[in-house]
């Protein structure tokens, strides 16, 4: 795994035909960047959940700031049916394939500003 991307893959929100992620949040990385080239603030975030199925890697992406201050955050209880965000990327991996060092590729590919993405 270490040659391969740990980009997630596309997704829709859940009821695009993806399955709706459950689980508790074992690491989250959450960052709001204010660029003077854009109107609004955009947050990202980079998630880790611990589902039945595995663990998924999940990222959201959004410059609604009425959601900022209730994104999830680490150790929370989440099911994206009723959570109000959609994950914009997810990944399954199997339990024993989520590592430190995935946790950290994974969270810099998401939540790096655009051009930066792996450096």
């Amino acid at each position: 795994m270490a040659a391969e991307s740990l980009a997630a893959e596309p997704a829709g929100p859940a009821s695009a035909g993806q399955p709706a992620i459950r689980g508790r949040v074992l690491e989250a990385e959450i960052k709001v960047v204010v660029d003077p080239t854009r109107a609004l603030p955009l947050a990202s975030a980079a998630y880790a959940v611990e589902a039945p199925e595995g663990v998924w890697l999940c990222a959201y992406y959004g410059s609604n700031r009425s959601v900022f201050d209730y994104l999830p955050q680490k150790g929370a209880e989440i099911d994206e049916t009723t959570m109000g965000i959609a994950f914009h990327s997810r990944r399954l991996l199997g339990s024993g394939e989520f590592t430190p060092e995935v946790w950290q590729k994974f969270k810099v590919q998401i939540t790096a500003p655009a051009g930066h993405k792996g450096e």
